[in-house]
């Protein structure tokens, strides 16, 4: 129990005098005089002030304040971030109109509220073909030769159902290819735009390394993308293919040019296609890849809506760089008066002159009749050379401003434009420093005091392009309708006769993020800080000294420390090398792979096993060297890392079996040699599945049990194991600390007689 009781909620320094003088009769007896003119007490109603004093303090600590200590670590907030889905756009029968980039949809589902209907946004311009996805398979690599009669896989209802399947067979090789045949053929000119979702990137159901950081090329794997003639394939050229998937390991789209049309054709057996293949041309994927839904004449789209103005021109503004053009994208700045009305346009220009906007809308003043500009920009107001100026940025929605797109410009008479940075927050800016400060959540914009950022001079025009999005929490499936927005918007983009469109959604929204507050920043850096800490902490749990004892599923849920400091370190960032799959890593200390059975100081070998080959996985040098130079900017100073990959044991057994009298002694043999081939798989096998351990044993033991539990096996009547060139055989089979084992060549016999 407590000596002192507990200080009352809402603290007073004579409330903190009480509870302070409330322990004096059982702690010191002797001292009767507890007046004020006691010394004593005098001191301790110092020390309660003092530290009501810091409680009041300590209690006005704001976000503000957590956010700038947490800038000082290094970490700021990061701002929303847009959903992306896939859409598929259909013309009507004989267009072939291009579908221009930009236009505004919804999605909603029937009934649903309006407020609630989600708003996108097409990124890329698109030519319909009109073209649907017919036959998908994959070609393992002898299918051409064979004429597609062996060697071929077929994965049509798997493709047009979403179900993952692999996309160049699960062990890839060089010719592999996945093909698509779609419904008609593609004429000359023709764009194809294909999206195809890949993934999950890992054989266990996790997620890959950090893709983002990873570059558009893959280390090692090279495909190419071909058209078929009618009797031979044809390669398209580089500069016809604008494949986003780095070489099918990431979800994307593909757009190809095909200068040559594509006729309906046969492939042996199969029937007439326009046929498009994906083939492996040369190196090697970490694993195979998987794919899910392929998507035909797809078109990317945001869940966002840009901010348009609608801004009256006053009368005799005639615009100069130009006749503004619906449609038209260009640079623009303008001025207002006090009303909101055009005083002054100027178009085009370099980066320098505005922001680069789209035009929905002009009119011209005629006469006493003011005119009328639509733009994909709003003014926010007119800057009033006072301190501390205040804006409030006219979006629709309600949905958070997007800041990492957003531009702030301002325009003063002429017009000239002057480019505004935006900035987290104003501490660090100077007094001519053109920054201001947008808030994602109320979409107001802050400028300076003209000590800290400059102050809008009276008379300039705010001028800011940005975009929204809808409602983030709507949930959204392929059968939700989508329909073209009604509007200025699409009328600019699609012109005066429309064409026939219609958009599906082939593939739901998904990535959205909202704007950090300090509490998730917080929870960023800790999970960087205490990185290393949960690495070693999963390792005592483990009581084990390397993760690649662990489940490789639970590793890859640890964060990624910084620095690598312990072998843990090591192994944690190899197997999160952006845009590397590595299955397994495994960390030496004071190795050196020249310098085999010597102690190297100062130097640490990191072994990576990737998922290719099937049966025994070797690590590419393009692998290899990404891993390298991601451990090499993370090592400590004095460190030297080396790369490599495993070394292999191979054991092969012979054995005898006797079978149960009802059991298939065919079914039975190939059973046991299943069973021991998975028992010595490098990244399947050993004792828990996850792989042979590095440097572990072979024990002649294991295999009997083994062989022992294969269902329909009464009794292994003998079992050898044989390694090396000589095929020497033992009960133990030492395996070296940096090696692990791969299964040779098995013989089973069955023994005469069934069971004894």
């Amino acid at each position: 129990m407590p000596l002192v009781p507990p200080v009352p909620d809402r603290h007073r320094w004579p409330d903190l005098v009480e509870v302070a003088r409330t322990p004096i009769p059982s702690v010191s007896p002797e001292w009767t005089d507890q007046n004020v003119s006691d010394p004593g007490i005098a001191l301790l109603e110092a020390i309660a002030w003092q530290a009501d004093a810091d409680l009041y303090r300590a209690g006005r600590v704001t976000e503000r304040h957590r956010l700038k200590l947490l800038a000082l670590l290094g970490f700021r907030p990061r701002g929303p971030r847009a959903a992306h889905a896939v859409l598929t756009v259909r013309a009507a029968a004989g267009q072939t109109t291009l579908v221009p980039a930009g236009l505004g949809l919804t999605a909603a589902r029937p009934g649903a509220d309006p407020a609630q209907a989600l708003g996108l946004t097409t990124l890329t311009p698109v030519r319909p073909t009109g073209r649907s996805l017919a036959t998908v398979g994959v070609d393992l690599g002898s299918a051409t030769a064979t004429g597609y009669t062996t060697g071929w896989a077929d994965h049509t209802a798997d493709a047009l159902t979403g179900t993952v399947h692999e996309a160049l067979g699960p062990d890839p090789a060089p010719g592999a290819a996945l093909v698509l045949g779609l419904d008609g053929a593609l004429v000359a000119g023709a764009e194809l735009s294909l999206h195809l979702a890949l993934g999950p990137a890992g054989p266990d159901g996790s997620d890959g390394s950090d893709d983002e950081a990873a570059g558009p090329v893959h280390h090692d794997a090279a495909i190419v993308w071909e058209a078929y003639s009618g009797t031979v394939w044809q390669p398209l050229p580089d500069a016809a293919v604008a494949d986003a998937t780095r070489a099918l390991t990431r979800a994307g789209t593909v757009r190809l040019t095909l200068a040559q049309g594509v006729p309906m054709a046969g492939l042996g057996p199969l029937p007439p296609r326009a046929w498009l293949r994906c083939r492996l041309d040369r190196g090697r994927h970490d694993i195979a890849p998987v794919i899910g839904r392929i998507t035909v004449d797809a078109v990317p789209a945001e869940v966002s809506r840009p901010a348009v103005g609608l801004l009256a021109v006053a009368r005799g503004v005639a615009p100069t760089g130009g006749t503004p053009q619906p449609g038209q994208v260009t640079r623009l700045a303008l001025t207002t008066d006090e009303h909101g009305a055009v005083t002054a346009l100027r178009l085009g220009g370099d980066e320098h002159a505005g922001p680069l906007v789209r035009i929905l809308e002009w009119k011209a003043p005629q006469g006493a009749d003011p005119g009328r500009l639509s733009l994909e920009a709003v003014v926010a107001g007119r800057g009033d050379g006072t301190p501390e100026q205040r804006f409030r940025v006219p979006v629709e929605g309600g949905g958070p401003v997007f800041t990492d797109t957003a531009e702030v410009w301002l325009c003063a008479p002429g017009p000239t434009a002057h480019r505004v940075t935006l900035v987290p927050d104003l501490d660090a800016s100077g007094r001519t420093d053109p920054h201001a400060v947008l808030d994602p959540g109320t979409a107001e914009l802050s400028f300076g005091d003209g000590r800290n950022g400059a102050v809008p001079e009276n008379g300039t025009t705010v001028l800011v392009t940005c975009a929204t999005s809808g409602a983030p929490g709507l949930a959204v499936g392929p059968a939700t309708p989508v329909t073209l927005d009604a509007g200025v918007r699409n009328g600019a983009l699609l012109g005066a006769d429309p064409p026939e469109i219609a958009f599906s959604l082939a593939v739901p929204p998904s990535g959205a993020a909202a704007a950090e507050d300090s509490a998730a920043v917080a929870a960023r850096v800790e999970n960087v800080l205490w990185a290393h800490d949960r690495v070693r902490g999963a390792l005592v749990e483990g009581r084990t000294t390397s993760l690649d004892d662990l489940d490789r599923t639970a590793v890859r849920r640890l964060p990624v420390p910084e620095r690598a400091v312990t072998l843990g370190d090591f192994e944690r960032i190899a197997l999160a090398a952006p845009g590397t799959w590595v299955t397994r890593a495994r960390a030496f200390a004071e190795t050196d792979p020249r310098l085999p059975g010597c102690k190297a100081a100062g130097c640490v070998t990191v072994v990576v096993v990737p998922g290719l080959p099937a049966s025994r996985p070797e690590p590419t040098p393009g692998l290899l060297r990404s891993v390298r130079e991601v451990l090499d900017t993370r090592r400590t100073l004095g460190t030297r890392v080396f790369v490599t990959g495993p070394r292999y044991v191979d054991v092969s057994v012979a054995a005898a079996i006797a079978v149960v009298p009802d059991a298939d002694p065919a079914a039975t043999r190939q059973a046991v040699l299943r069973a021991l081939d998975r028992f010595l798989h490098p990244l399947a096998g050993g004792t828990e599945g996850h792989g042979w351990r590095f440097g572990r044993d072979v024990h002649r033991a294991e295999l009997l049990g083994v062989v022992d539990a294969v269902p329909g096996v009464a009794h292994v009547g003998a079992l050898t194991m044989t390694t090396g060139p000589d095929r020497s055989s033992c009960v133990r089979i030492p395996v070296p600390p940096d090696a692990v084992v791969a299964s040779g060549t098995h013989t089973v016999e069955v023994l005469p007689g069934g069971e004894r």
